[in-house]
């Protein structure tokens, strides 16, 4: 038999193509880290990036320096930032928050706010809108000046044909599409969940930079991981990886809200932890937890270990498959630093061979990594650019 030749391979991409969608995805990059990333001769990048110049589309940035050295900084490149700007829009169970960007990567503004009990998403996106708008007012750009939005979601997200998944965790959202999203915000949009977006935006901005294999570890109002593995964000069928806050942990366990029993999240997650410290020193806010912590509280202390650790013992099972060389650990329980680190090094030790266990750190973006992710996925999937062999013929936004 002879072998099958397929016939769908894309066709090789041009070096200006590869220059364009490294700027747009990765921000600033000297002209030797896109020769690299396009597989390209200097000489080659050079005539490119001049071309590009030339016709509006990238400027040279100097490069940043932690403390001073002889002779001239390097020039980074990036996307001219007046080509437009981009939001990222991160809905939350209660709660808002837009971040505006320019397409070099640079913030412009952001804004927040809280969202009503089991809100339904016509009231979200409403609040969505209105955010948007006094955002790009705040930062003296009109709404032409948007090129479009990333979104994310709490809650399981399906992608092309994007759609919000029948999903008890979000009973509000079931049946949104992206482009329901798109018409109530009026502008183009790209969606995903919000453990996704959070590890694109360590990977794009934060801890997760220059490491193509990293997982993303999200402990808030539940347990996620976003799953980078050769550089690539995997989603699985139907925008399903990553879900380790569903892991069986006892089926007897307390009832979680996916309509399982004894999930991991219900022994794990922050109100959990809340619950479990409750008849100690009652109703907790995470300020108040975070104080116990510091002063090391013995109590508190214990519980955060042991949801800690038993964290990292089902996280290992997923190291032992993906082998990543980096654990990056993000969301409110992350300000408890090495009380919640040390737990999931010792749990994820125990468990895998000695020479593939991977390192764990902190995220590096604060509250602002799903925000971030999502602007860097509106980035990498809109198609404002010229295509290939075009010259740029688009209007630039002037500002205020």
């Amino acid at each position: 038999m002879q072998p099958r030749v397929r016939t769908d391979k894309p066709a090789p991409r041009s070096a200006r193509e590869l220059v364009l969608t490294a700027l747009r995805a990765r921000g600033p990059m000297s002209r030797a880290e896109l020769a690299r990333y396009a597989g390209a001769a200097p000489s080659t990048i050079s005539g490119v990036v001049q071309d590009l110049a030339a016709a509006g589309l990238v400027v040279g940035t100097p490069r940043q320096r932690d403390s001073p050295q002889a002779g001239r900084p390097g020039l980074r490149l990036t996307l001219n930032p007046r080509l437009g700007a981009v939001a990222g829009v991160e809905f939350g169970f209660r709660s808002l928050q837009v971040l505006l960007c320019d397409v070099a990567h640079n913030v412009l503004g952001s804004a927040e706010c809280e969202l009503p009990k089991e809100h339904t998403s016509a009231v979200a996106l409403a609040a969505a809108r209105t955010l948007v708008g006094e955002t790009l007012a705040a930062a003296g750009l009109s709404r032409g000046a948007l090129i479009g939005a990333g979104v994310s979601l709490p809650g399981p997200v399906c992608r092309h044909p994007d759609v919000v998944k029948s999903s008890a965790i979000l009973p509000g959202w079931r049946g949104v599409t992206g482009d329901d999203i798109a018409s109530a915000l009026g502008v183009t949009v790209s969606i995903d969940n919000d453990s996704n977006l959070a590890a694109l935006g360590e990977h794009v901005w934060g801890a997760g930079r220059g490491c193509d294999d990293s997982v993303t570890l999200k402990i808030h109002a539940g347990i996620g991981c976003g799953l980078f593995v050769n550089g690539t964000l995997v989603r699985g069928a139907a925008g399903g990886a990553g879900e380790i806050g569903h892991i069986t942990v006892d089926e007897r366990g307390p009832l979680c809200r996916c309509g399982k029993r004894g999930c991991l999240e219900t022994y794990t997650a922050i109100s959990a932890i809340m619950d479990a410290l409750r008849p100690r020193h009652g109703a907790l806010t995470m300020p108040q937890l975070m104080r116990l912590l510091s002063a090391r509280d013995p109590g508190a202390v214990r519980v955060v270990g042991d949801a800690a650790g038993l964290v990292g013992t089902h996280l290992a099972a997923i190291c032992n498959v993906l082998a990543p060389r980096r654990i990056i650990v993000i969301g409110p329980m992350a300000e408890a630093g090495d009380l919640i680190l040390d737990p999931i090094r010792t749990a994820i030790g125990r468990r895998i061979a000695p020479n593939e266990v991977p390192e764990v750190v902190l995220g590096s973006l604060g509250a602002r990594h799903t925000a971030l992710g999502a602007i860097a996925l509106v980035l990498d999937e809109t198609d404002w650019l010229p295509a290939a062999g075009q010259e740029y013929r688009g209007k630039t936004y002037s500002g205020r």
